[in-house]
């Protein structure tokens, strides 16, 4: 029977294979699975797997640094391969590349050279005019503003909910629960925004344009919510960060594909610089919200219940605040206990909701002009027949459905909390 030979060369350095540049698929294709591994592994009367018996283990070298992965081979004088035989045979085939008739050697060298970045495993973009990006320039600098402003909105939205439903209001925890959930409704319509983002570019534009109208929209209703005042009802400020939170999730989606866009771009020692950068912005901004939300909201007129700092207003007679009062107060000063600070207060002074919407609005408002700076190249709209086709090709692979259903569940066993 004829013998069946399958050699792949591993190493991508040109001066070794002669300018013969894989492709990463077919590398990737080529590349024994674990089972198959497995197989040759276990014993020594298992070595056949579909006709087939593994003869040389596979030099990984494409997974290492180009330098190392060259110097190792020079030193070596020879190209790692991987041989895969028909059962009884026990040929196998190595040695350089070698030169087609009538092609020269350098300029397929030369070749090889413009074909290596784009052949090379760890470059995802796939051009050789791709350079590296700084997300520190006037360029991109917006990218970071959004993450930082990101964070200020989820902090912000959610934990101010326990101060004022549960220490002001006296709210039981199963409607802090209900009412967290309904702020951070939008989050599960992600991908909805993604669709519309890639699907219809404004003027050309997919990322920028989003991200600016998303914050609009979002620092539109924080100033809406500010005009409330401070007396606002809970369950309308609860509805009110729902409907900002729908704005900037709509911008957090573009600036994501922003940041991925990128990241893309980064050389491979740099490799996830800019994920570690806008996540950081991101709970920078969850940290300086909460520690506003700490000192702001510590005085009388949030954790003492009833408190009025006009003496001109008298004290409210509601039996369900009366019964949140301290008793050293009433007995005190029965008419007058509402005038006084109570023990649960740190500071005599407080920040109101509308200083705080206001607030992280200041801070959107100045992060817009960096938006309108993004540069961004335009692009015709993805067809949407052939964009929901990839997407549902997506979803049926493993690596991809696996994650999503551990997502799915474990958000629905972790985010069980006693209300």
């Amino acid at each position: 029977s004829q013998s069946l030979h399958c050699l792949i060369t591993m190493n991508h350095n040109p001066d070794i294979t002669g300018g013969a540049g894989e492709q990463v698929l077919d590398i990737l294709e080529n590349i024994p699975s674990d089972s198959e591994r497995q197989s040759v592994s276990d014993a020594p009367n298992r070595t056949r797997f579909g006709g087939f018996r593994f003869r040389r283990p596979a030099s990984f070298t494409i997974f290492r640094a180009h330098g190392m992965a060259a110097s190792e081979a020079r030193a070596a004088g020879d190209v790692s391969s991987l041989t895969f035989q028909k059962h009884g045979e026990s040929s196998s085939r190595k040695g350089p590349h070698r030169q087609s008739a009538g092609e020269d050697s350098d300029e397929k060298q030369a070749a090889a050279l413009m074909v290596k970045h784009s052949s090379d495993i760890y470059n995802i973009s796939g051009s050789v005019e791709d350079e590296e990006i700084d997300p520190l320039s006037n360029d991109y600098v917006g990218i970071i503003a959004n993450y930082f402003s990101v964070g200020l909105m989820i902090g912000g939205s959610t934990s101010l909910l326990y101060p004022v439903l549960i220490v002001q209001g006296g709210a039981t925890s199963s409607l802090m629960t209900a009412s967290y959930a309904v702020v951070m409704v939008f989050w599960s319509y992600k991908i909805f925004f993604g669709f519309l983002s890639d699907c219809f570019p404004i003027l050309g534009y997919k990322r920028k344009p989003y991200i600016v109208i998303g914050w609009f929209f979002c620092a539109s209703v924080l100033i809406v919510l500010a005009k409330e005042g401070n007396d606002v009802d809970p369950s309308h400020m609860v509805m009110m960060f729902a409907t900002a939170n729908a704005g900037y999730v709509m911008a957090d989606v573009a600036a994501d594909g922003f940041m991925v866009w990128v990241a893309h771009r980064e050389p491979i020692e740099k490799r996830g610089k800019m994920q570690t950068l806008v996540y950081s912005m991101n709970k920078l901004g969850q940290i300086a919200i909460n520690i506003l939300i700490l000192l702001g909201f510590s005085g009388p007129l949030m954790n003492c219940a009833g408190y009025e700092p006009d003496p001109r207003v008298p004290c409210t007679d509601s039996p369900q605040v009366i019964k949140r009062v301290e008793k050293h107060l009433l007995e005190a000063s029965p008419t007058e206990w509402c005038y006084e600070m109570c023990h649960a207060s740190t500071f005599d002074w407080d920040l109101s909701i509308p200083e705080f919407a206001l607030s992280i609005c200041f801070v959107i408002a100045a992060s817009i002009p960096l938006y309108l700076r993004l540069k961004e190249d335009k692009v015709k709209a993805e067809p949407r027949g052939q964009f929901l086709h990839a997407f549902w090709k997506q979803l049926q692979r493993r690596a991809a459905w696996q994650v999503i259903l551990y997502g799915m569940i474990s958000h629905i066993t972790f985010g069980v909390m006693n209300a």
